[in-house]
């Protein structure tokens, strides 16, 4: 198995950890502010946490003695709580978790705690365009999902989760949390500027795969979500570690005291990352865990990241 290894050249674990990152809005200062026992451990769940809808053993068990540590669990996705439930319930989250890229926040028993919906208006526009595209669409609503007869891919992984609202128009008159689109590849880069060039003041547009282009409320992501969490707690946990593999997880990742990437993860996470882990293939989450539960990492202090915007050590 590959090892664990820093993304610049980083020879320690106290190197590891003292690390420059500027915080998003919401954070308490860094520089001398209060913070309380709780170590929080976030990840992301596809391509980083698992491939597919089974969690690996050795991750399962990785987690079960990050929990024993007095590590708290938690995840963040794009995806609905139906279809997250059964790897949150396999790692034991312990904490809300973030649903639908930041647009729901969940207890660890599925309830909401907070949501964040699209404007019907914006919706409907946004389906208009893409509708005579040559991708795949999909509606997240409250636990429902929408799509048209020809969206197989999407008719195909939401078979067993429940019904699908079939779209004969591009027209919802439901909840939509978010929009996704599903394409070759090759066409991202012009769906992704021609969406900015539409629809960019009004909604987040950004890639959550190789081939998914995730459409959302403005000001909606993993990081704002984590913001809300954070501004619940009495003081910021005394570390928090996070694991994400592409565009959708930055923001949330800005918000770490420690990044973690998988190697194959988008190009724009591994020059950010401040570590770099294995594949899903090689487990990398539980690679990730171990390296966190280590002596030497339990024994080195818990900074807070420095203020100093783009600066990294």
């Amino acid at each position: 198995m590959e090892r664990l290894r820093p993304a610049r050249s980083l020879s320690s674990c106290s190197r590891v950890l003292q690390i420059s990152k500027s915080k998003g809005p919401g954070f308490p200062d860094p520089e001398g502010s209060p913070k309380f026992d709780m170590k929080l451990f976030i990840t992301d769940i596809d391509d980083t946490l698992s491939v597919g809808e089974t969690v690996a053993d050795e991750v399962q068990g990785a987690c079960s003695h990050l929990r024993d540590a007095g590590w708290e669990i938690m995840v963040a996705t794009g995806r609905t709580y139906s279809t997250a439930r059964g790897h949150m319930e396999a790692i034991g989250v312990t904490r809300p978790s973030i649903l639908y890229n930041g647009g729901r926040i969940v207890d660890p028993g599925g309830r909401p705690l907070y949501s964040r919906l699209m404007e019907e208006n914006l919706a409907n526009r946004i389906l208009e365009y893409v509708w005579t595209l040559p991708l795949e669409l999909q509606v997240s609503g409250d636990e429902r999902i929408s799509c048209r007869e020809t969206d197989a891919q999407t008719r195909s992984f939401f078979a067993d989760v429940g019904p699908i609202r079939l779209l004969t128009e591009p027209v919802v008159t439901e909840p939509v949390f978010r929009v996704c689109l599903w394409m070759d590849s090759r066409l991202m880069p012009e769906v992704e500027e021609d969406l900015r060039e539409r629809f960019g003041r009004e909604a987040e547009i950004c890639p959550g795969g190789p081939q998914f282009m995730d459409i959302q409320p403005l000001g909606v992501s993993k990081g704002s979500a984590l913001d809300r969490l954070l501004a619940e707690l009495p003081a910021r946990p005394e570390v928090i570690v996070a694991a994400g593999d592409h565009c959708n997880d930055r923001e949330l990742l800005r918000r770490a005291d420690i990044a973690a990437s998988p190697s194959n993860a988008h190009e724009a996470l591994l020059r950010e990352a401040d570590l770099i882990i294995p594949p899903v293939s090689e487990h990398g989450i539980r690679t990730l865990i171990d390296h966190i539960l280590s002596p030497a990492f339990s024994a080195a202090p818990f900074p807070h990241a420095t203020t100093r915007p783009g600066h990294r050590l």
